[in-house]
């Protein structure tokens, strides 16, 4: 990217005081993320008037750390009719402005206001920035999102260095050897790769290692772009039913869109049925096989996360897309459910229990597809319907996003826990005294596919036509109100069939 600087700009960076946080930071991003930062000799001109002359010899001796922009357009008559010019300050100005006008430059930065209102005559205010707003920027589009979980650790594996000894690895150093697993986790320190890990009573009881690969690095038949691969996927026997395999999967879905990597894969052995299961339920497909360097055979799973391989899958294998052309419905929850059921949201605060036991053993926190228990009488919502959760209490706000998989009413508690154990916030006590003054319970299940960026406040709430003041029932949403949240809240290249 190219930055134009003011000559204000400059003179904030270089003068000989000390200069404000979001002027050193925005050249820091700029520079650690390859951009160019450029003047334009006109400036010289304004330095070259400065009356303190110490400022002007500092300022010009350190200009040449900063590349002048090479060929730069001649400004136009009729551009400067345009805008205005009534000094020869505005000159200066809109000879570095023209340079924005012509696409020369993609950003300048400025604390003059005068030239974000010519901008905005041009239409190119969105363009000009001051160095607070160059900083929110350059920090938005270049900083990396790494998907967290309250439970979940994500760290270097330079961290698991105290664990290399530990019962966890011993499954791991008897399928590959001791002295070559050993000499793969090594590399993995050394190169400074980054995991995903659960401790439990101060010993590892789930890890997941990933590698971000470039199509020379992991060589797979026909895919030739980046991909992540799960280098380790590896939960322990204590830890098996609080579905982390679920949970690890969703964060590598989530971190892939945050990278915009399409393809995410994972070796396996043939012996893995577990594993194999939940790659294959969440749309990973047989891609390839391979010897591995002790001589066993490993098969390669991919998931690909190109809109168009989304089509010939099932409603869960197509996770976590979603078709739109479907009826839509808000669902109210209790805020004191809605802490345990979706513990990654962003209306859910950290809290004391996230790293116990007791927050491990909500186990409906961590799974993709999750439950939710009613009263209602409701039965016309359908498969591959768009569930939204309206978090009541203090929280008053729409966040989760899901697709419908069943919705079905039960009659007895047995068949009731039998379906949704692991899924739902309700422990069997609590559906049991659900059912002592009513002859069923209508079971939503569905999978978890976003959160709402931001989070749709009450009072947006109340000013869509679907409500008339009742946030205590399932709500059909209008498509109105959805084509809204819609343009202000969706990721939409989760959207299969955008209408």
């Amino acid at each position: 990217m190219r930055i134009l600087i003011d000559t204000n700009i400059l003179i904030n960076l270089e003068d000989h005081r000390i200069i404000g946080k979001e002027f050193s930071h925005f050249y820091k991003t700029a520079i650690e993320n390859q951009c160019d930062v450029l003047y334009h000799k006109a400036c010289l001109e304004d330095i070259n008037r400065d009356k303190d002359l110490e400022r002007k010899q500092i300022i010009s001796s350190k200009l040449e750390k900063y590349t002048p922009i090479k060929n730069p357009g001649k400004m136009k008559k009729e551009f400067s009719e345009l805008v205005g010019e009534k000094s020869e300050n505005d000159r200066i100005d809109n000879i570095q402005l023209f340079q924005l006008y012509k696409g020369y430059v993609e950003l300048f930065i400025t604390n003059d206001k005068g030239i974000k209102k010519k901008a905005k005559k041009l239409g190119l205010d969105q363009s000009v920035l001051n160095s607070s707003e160059a900083l929110t920027f350059l920090e938005k589009k270049y900083t990396l999102y790494y998907p967290t979980h309250p439970i979940l650790k994500h760290e270097s594996v330079r961290k698991l260095e105290p664990y290399y000894d530990s019962k966890f690895f011993e499954s791991l150093k008897n399928d590959y050897g001791n002295e070559k697993f050993m000499n793969w986790i090594q590399k993995c320190a050394r190169q400074d790769r980054k995991c995903y890990f659960l401790k439990v009573d101060e010993d590892l009881a789930a890890l997941l290692i990933y590698n971000i690969e470039d199509v020379q690095d992991h060589e797979l038949k026909n895919i030739n772009d980046k991909a992540i691969k799960i280098c380790t996927l590896k939960v322990s026997d204590d830890a098996l039913g609080m579905k982390l395999g679920e949970l690890f999967l969703n964060k590598m879905f989530q971190l892939s869109f945050s990278l915009k990597i399409n393809y995410l894969y994972v070796t396996t052995y043939e012996k893995q049925n577990a594993l194999i299961h939940l790659l294959t339920k969440f749309g990973f497909q047989l891609h390839d096989s391979f010897k591995n360097n002790v001589g066993n055979t490993e098969n390669i799973f991919i998931k690909s996360l190109l809109l168009k391989d989304q089509t010939i899958l099932d409603n869960t294998a197509m996770h976590p897309f979603f078709e739109e052309n479907v009826n839509k419905y808000v669902i109210p929850i209790q805020r004191k459910y809605y802490s345990s059921l979706f513990k990654d949201g962003n209306l859910r605060t950290m809290t004391l229990f996230d790293d116990s036991d007791y927050g491990l053993q909500e186990v409906q926190g961590n799974t993709i597809i999750k439950a939710y228990i009613s009263k209602s009488p409701q039965l016309q919502l359908k498969t591959g319907d768009l569930l939204f959760f309206y978090s009541s209490g203090e929280y008053k706000s729409i966040e989760p996003l899901g697709v419908l998989l069943e919705h079905k009413r039960i009659h007895n508690i047995e068949d009731l826990w039998e379906l949704v154990k692991n899924k739902t916030v309700y422990s069997q006590e609590d559906l049991e005294k659900m059912f002592d003054d009513r002859k069923y319970l209508t079971v939503t299940i569905f999978r978890l596919v976003d959160y709402l960026k931001p989070v749709i406040k009450f009072d947006t709430i109340k000013g869509m036509v679907s409500f008339k003041n009742k946030f205590q029932t399932i709500t059909k949403l209008k498509e109105e109100d959805y084509i809204q949240i819609k343009k202000h809240h969706i990721n939409e290249s989760l959207i299969i069939d955008k209408a």
